[in-house]
């Protein structure tokens, strides 16, 4: 049951989960025009969502940075330390 969950979860893609996320959402907006479930008119109105994929993937963005650099308090300070 573990390892469906980590088949699942995309456990085997740890550090990669977000550039599949923007591969796969400009794939699928090319392939459903690719298949002729979009006109060439929604395709277009689909270039944020392609443009914003891609991004992702470019710029291997991570969910996780804030926890990795260590969050910080408001005033500037990193949480866990002593003024």
């Amino acid at each position: 049951m573990t390892t469906f969950a980590w088949l699942l979860t995309g456990g085997f893609a740890k550090g990669y989960r977000t550039q599949i996320l923007g591969i796969t959402a400009a794939l699928s907006a090319v392939g459903l025009w690719a298949a002729g479930d979009l006109t060439l008119a929604q395709l277009l109105s689909e270039i944020p969502v392609i443009l914003g994929g891609l991004g992702l993937a470019a710029l291997g963005a991570k969910v996780d940075d804030a926890a990795a650099k260590g969050a910080r308090e408001p005033g500037g300070r990193k949480t866990g330390r002593p003024a």
